[in-house]
């Protein structure tokens, strides 16, 4: 079973590489699903998210206000690093005998791909996969396309100044793809990373 990590910034185009190695017959592991998972009420995460950030981040119904939380989270670098040691290592705990399982199954998946956004931040998700490949493009792209997609232009912004930089998550990748061209080009690199490389490894 081959274990790669998928990394990058908001709109940099991580979810389009992720849905094509799913295409390809990856089994995608999103972890910020699961760490939305994680805040649901009468977690421990949800308890301490609270306690972290005050009732403000709360729905009508308990359920935490993502929007909200995101708001005051990424308010400042420090708040993100609060909210992350609280959640990351909840994942962590759900994400690694899941891997461990999985591999143990009769006929395990051949190639399994965790997508990490925040794999700067928390370098020990790193260590449950084999290789590590990192997504760039150009800030001002980013903003334009989260923009796009319905977010507002300064929580984008927020939430890029509370994130690693390309550089930092270049840094610590095996393999980079730029995604600063067309769509076209980036899908054949894309395309040229899975033969080259997941391929070869599975």
């Amino acid at each position: 079973m081959y274990v790669f990590a998928v990394t990058g910034g908001i709109g940099a185009g991580k979810s389009t590489a992720v849905d094509l190695f799913r295409s390809k017959g990856a089994v995608a592991i999103p972890l910020d699903d699961i760490a939305k998972r994680q805040l649901e009420p009468g977690t421990p995460v949800h308890e301490r998210v609270v306690l972290e950030f005050g009732e403000s981040v709360l729905a009508g119904d308990g359920r935490i206000d993502t929007s909200a939380l995101a708001h005051l989270a990424f308010a400042a670098p420090e708040s993100a690093a609060r909210l992350n040691a609280i959640v990351h290592p909840a994942v962590l705990r759900e994400v690694g005998p899941g891997l461990t399982e999985m591999g143990l199954l009769q006929n395990p998946p051949r190639v399994v791909v965790l997508d990490v956004p925040l794999l700067v931040e928390a370098p020990v998700f790193g260590e449950l996969v084999g290789e590590v490949l990192a997504i760039s493009a150009p800030v001002e792209e980013r903003v334009r396309r989260a923009v796009a997609r319905g977010m507002a232009e300064e929580d984008v912004r927020a939430r890029i100044a509370c994130q690693a930089t390309d550089e930092e998550r270049e840094a610590i990748a095996d393999h980079v793809i730029r995604n600063d061209g067309t769509l076209e080009e980036y899908h054949a690199a894309l395309e040229r990373f899975w033969r080259e490389v997941v391929e070869h490894g599975a």
